[in-house]
């Protein structure tokens, strides 16, 4: 049980990266394609975070994300899954 769950929770990273990285090179592309360069992103990207607060907010939720398949990672199990066994 312990190597599924960790599969699952590297598989799903795994995925996340990569389609990070696919809307990253669309963006790009798309940016480049209709002529605006390829700065274009950075100078938008410095309007999306603004405050402190959003700064604060969006980590948060990042960590909120993160923690705890790390720590499901580690242990190796899920809660709520006695039930299946």
């Amino acid at each position: 049980m312990k190597k599924t769950n960790r599969k699952l929770l590297l598989k799903k990273y795994t995925v996340i990266v990569l389609l990070s990285v696919l809307s990253l090179f669309y963006l790009y592309f798309g940016d480049w394609l209709f002529g605006y360069g390829l700065e274009n992103i950075r100078y938008i990207a410095n309007y999306l975070l603004y405050s402190a607060s959003e700064k604060l907010v969006a980590l948060l939720m990042l960590l909120s994300l993160i923690i705890p398949d790390a720590v499901y990672f580690i242990r190796g199990t899920q809660p709520g899954r006695e039930a299946e066994k």
